[in-house]
């Protein structure tokens, strides 16, 4: 009898240390590998008016998100809705920031229930894949190539907001302190997902941008993806992501379940 018990305790320790080792090699496992857009950046030319330039490149796992960044001096420009294939900066120069904001047209996903792939999706449509759960819980990283370096951001919010509000995200190009820690409230806020993901003020950020009818036509509303810089030594493991209690909310809209939509006009 005492042997049995000696021998259940080393069977339950072994499977206990079988268990951790198996959850620690998943954990270090890479889910994402940077491949280098510099000479993607060096080899484009975008031919537009209003002095566009290309300054970047953006890289969004899950999508076909592979594309220049550009930016015009001209701060009255439009951004031209005929190219494919790019997303535009926000940001006031050419260089790398704490916060980095870029924007992409969505012509051809505009549906209650946005298409994951279309044959004509060239700009960033393909953003809408966020708002599908089993979406975000394979796909979590952003890859940003500018000023001469490759930046990897880990997705750590996802969230639909009014356009009323849009400017509260704009501030120089470096945020202080406290521009950091209003915009994560911010993001918290409108998060329709509960990311394992740990922020403060002294990370750097991505927020990436598209317009959505997702509410109705009526409603001007942004769709925006956030992520947070990957730090030193921190693996491309996936993190744990869970359904925010604002998912359930606008997932009522979708479904037709709420007629008020006055969070989102």
């Amino acid at each position: 009898m005492r042997f049995k018990t000696k021998y259940l305790i080393i069977s339950c320790l072994l499977i206990i240390f079988v268990v951790g080792i198996s959850f620690l090699l998943s954990k270090e496992k890479s889910h994402y590998q940077i491949e280098s857009r510099l000479s993607n950046v060096l080899a484009t030319k975008i031919d537009v008016d209003n002095g566009f330039h290309t300054i970047g490149w953006i890289r969004v796992q899950g999508t076909n998100i592979d594309y220049p960044i550009i930016r015009s001096d001209d701060v009255h420009a439009n951004f031209p809705v005929q190219l494919e294939s790019f997303s535009w900066s926000l940001n006031h120069d050419d260089q790398y920031h704490n916060h980095i904001i870029l924007m992409g047209h969505n012509i051809f996903n505009l549906s209650a229930t946005p298409k994951s792939h279309d044959e004509r999706f060239h700009r960033f449509e393909e953003l809408m894949n966020f708002v599908y759960y089993d979406f975000v819980k394979d796909n979590q990283f952003i890859q940003l190539t500018i000023d001469g370096k490759e930046y990897l951001y880990r997705v750590f919010a996802v969230g639909f907001l009014n356009e009323s509000d849009l400017y509260s995200l704009l501030s120089p190009d470096d945020y202080s302190k406290k521009d950091l820690n209003q915009y994560y409230q911010l993001m918290d806020d409108i998060n329709i997902y509960n990311y394992d993901v740990d922020v403060n003020e002294n990370d750097d950020i991505i927020t990436l941008s598209t317009c959505t009818r997702l509410f109705g036509d009526g409603y001007k509303t942004g769709f925006y993806v956030s992520g947070r810089l990957l730090r030193k030594e921190e693996s491309t493991y996936l993190s744990s992501v869970r359904k925010s209690k604002k998912y359930q909310e606008v997932e009522k809209i979708w479904k037709g379940d709420v007629t008020d939509n006055e969070d989102y006009a």
